[in-house]
């Protein structure tokens, strides 16, 4: 997505705004809750998207969290 570029929705094509909520991810052991992540949201129809970047960033806290967890930290 280039800088500065507006996002268009994909379902309705109405402009969709970028908001901190609270992400809910699933693990084995239950579900763990991120608060203030940034998530782009539609404006008319509510749907909702993550970037690749940020998800990527939460893939790579989770696999360091279990290292932690695990006594495995490096």
């Amino acid at each position: 997505m280039p800088e500065n570029a507006p996002v268009i929705c994909e379902i309705c094509k109405a402009p969709m705004v970028q908001e901190q909520q609270d992400y809910v991810v699933e693990l084995d052991e239950g579900e763990l809750l991120l608060e203030d992540v940034p998530i782009w949201v539609c404006e008319q129809c509510g749907f909702s998207f993550v970037e690749d970047e940020v998800i990527a960033a939460v893939e790579d806290m989770l696999e360091h969290m279990d290292t932690v967890v695990s006594g495995e930290e490096e």
